[in-house]
């Protein structure tokens, strides 16, 4: 199939498979930027054929890239690579799913998927953000420690602002009875002074990440809007449209 689509694009005029290519993406842009108006057949198009390019390629790569080469392996050299047999047994438990009577034996395979997944991501809070982020607040906040002058107590100053952040942050996440006595009394409103505190850091953080997020979003439709403009529109008007 892939040399029957080589021979007919090289049968086409020169530059024809490239403005085709440049009015299939224009008529997608389109059809997506349609959803301002609302949802509409155009917008469903694009999305189905999005996904299911999407789905076809992340199917394709996976079985080039990660199933047949493990694959062979396997069938190369069963005694050294036994392991990617289990693996390969766990993934087709999962597609017993799909059969009713069958469908227990996936519950195999998806506790090692949980089990794993929930494993990974918290030791990557621990290892990535936690550890790391403890590590960085534990600094000296002595001025001569970062130079002399000015640059010295400001870098002291930023050191001082990191640790009672890092403090503050961590305080939104006590949750404790308070006791009895004026030393519980004390240390739960200095707990609550600093939950609130890192309760304002959390906000600015989360709307930092959502303004990085928005700005990803523009960037993206900026990037659409320049190539209709350098391409599309080009071609329309070396075609007199």
């Amino acid at each position: 199939m892939r040399e029957a689509l080589s021979n007919l694009l090289s049968q086409l005029p020169p530059g024809t498979a490239e403005t085709i290519g440049v009015w299939v993406a224009a008529l997608l842009t389109l059809a997506v930027l349609s959803y301002i108006f609302g949802p509409n057949p155009l917008f469903r198009l694009a999305e189905h054929l999005f996904v299911g390019l999407a789905a076809g390629y992340a199917g394709v790569l996976a079985w080039r890239q990660v199933l047949w080469p493990r694959l062979q392996l396997l069938l190369g050299d069963p005694a050294a690579y036994w392991y990617y047999g289990l693996f390969f047994v766990l993934g087709l438990l999962l597609l017993t799913r799909g059969v009713r009577p069958l469908g227990a034996l996936a519950n195999l395979p998806l506790s090692v998927l949980f089990g794993v997944g929930a494993a990974l991501a918290l030791g990557g809070a621990l290892t990535g953000s936690f550890i790391p982020q403890l590590r960085a607040a534990v600094v000296s906040v002595v001025p001569v420690d970062y130079g002399e002058g000015l640059a010295g107590w400001a870098y002291a100053l930023d050191a001082v602002l990191l640790t009672l952040g890092t403090i503050a942050v961590l305080s939104v996440f006590h949750f404790a009875a308070q006791g009895r006595g004026p030393l519980s009394a004390l240390w739960h409103g200095v707990l609550r002074t600093l939950g609130r505190a890192g309760r304002v850091l959390l906000m600015i953080t989360f709307g930092a990440l959502f303004a990085g997020a928005a700005l990803t979003s523009f960037a993206v439709l900026s990037s659409r809007m320049v190539y209709l403009v350098q391409h599309w529109f080009k071609l329309l008007d070396s075609m007199g449209l």
